[in-house]
């Protein structure tokens, strides 16, 4: 992999703090080498499943919110806890998205 090719395959992964979605697959239809289109890949799935988690997660605090009565605190701990576990994920994912950016950089 040359500098040029490990560059577009870093600002893939790097990609998740300004166009997450976007940048992956531009690269992967632009780019014509199989590495670069393997990294895409990997950063669209891996900016793919925070958005996932957090349509789930609205659906949830959407649902407790419907379905809450005032007695029960049970649907309010459950949208906190998947709030929290959402947000684990996304750091998680950021981290690995930065990692994994370095790491392809270093890979020269």
């Amino acid at each position: 992999m040359n500098r040029n090719q490990a560059l577009i395959s870093s600002i893939c992964y790097f990609s998740v703090f300004i166009a997450p979605l976007i940048v992956p697959i531009v690269a992967y239809f632009v780019v014509d080498e199989k590495e670069t289109k393997r990294h895409a890949v990997r950063a669209l799935v891996s900016h793919i499943i925070p958005f996932a988690g957090g349509l789930i997660v609205i659906a949830g605090v959407v649902g407790g919110a419907i379905t809450a009565q005032e007695e029960s605190l049970l649907p309010i701990f459950v949208m906190i806890t998947g709030a929290i576990i959402y947000f684990l994920i996304v750091i998680g994912m950021v981290i690995w998205n930065v990692v994994q950016g370095i790491k392809v950089l270093r890979q020269e």
